[in-house]
């Protein structure tokens, strides 16, 4: 019984050190360490096609912007929002992204749906990045770190942005 409490309480021990050794991720600090972009999908106005990308990096400047794609020109001149998030703000970020993001596969499209919105995660090391996203998602961990990033932009200027974004928008792709 003794060498049975004796093993257990071993065991325990390895458990609770593992558990709290998380791999020290060395994140990217020459540019975003992480980057949440969504575009729509399904019928719509071409020109509303855009990707919204919002870029942290780690000394807490945030940038909400866009880019070219196939069907829509931005231009260099595209509106572009920037603001700052706390040192709070970016360790919360990388604390979701540790317990929720490396465990997913890169695809986690909801096979059941065919409109709605595409939602990507890349999240930006030293030496490497890391995708994942796909239409629709609906794994918990990855929406708690979509909305944690898209909630440090209030409503009212992310909405002035993408205003002023798509009259930009509008003006380079003329009907």
């Amino acid at each position: 019984m003794k060498k049975m409490l004796t093993s257990v309480s071993i065991l325990l021990m390895i458990l609770i050190i593992l558990t709290g050794c998380n791999e020290n991720r060395d994140y990217n600090t020459e540019g975003p360490f992480i980057t949440v972009t969504s575009r729509i999908a399904g019928p719509d106005e071409y020109r509303h096609f855009y990707p919204v990308k919002y870029d942290v990096y780690e000394n807490g400047d945030l940038m909400l912007h866009t880019e070219q794609t196939d069907d829509i020109k931005i231009g260099e001149d595209a509106p572009v929002y920037e603001t700052s998030v706390s040192e709070e703000e970016v360790e919360e970020i990388k604390s979701l992204v540790e317990d929720h993001f490396w465990q997913l596969p890169e695809d986690i499209s909801d096979d059941g749906s065919v409109d709605g919105g595409f939602y990507d995660v890349e999240v930006h090391l030293t030496d490497s990045t890391t995708s994942v996203g796909g239409l629709n998602p609906n794994e918990a961990g990855f929406i708690e770190i979509v909305d944690y990033v898209f909630n440090l932009v209030d409503n009212e200027n992310r909405a002035l942005w993408e205003e002023e974004l798509r009259e930009h928008i509008y003006q380079m792709n003329p009907e």
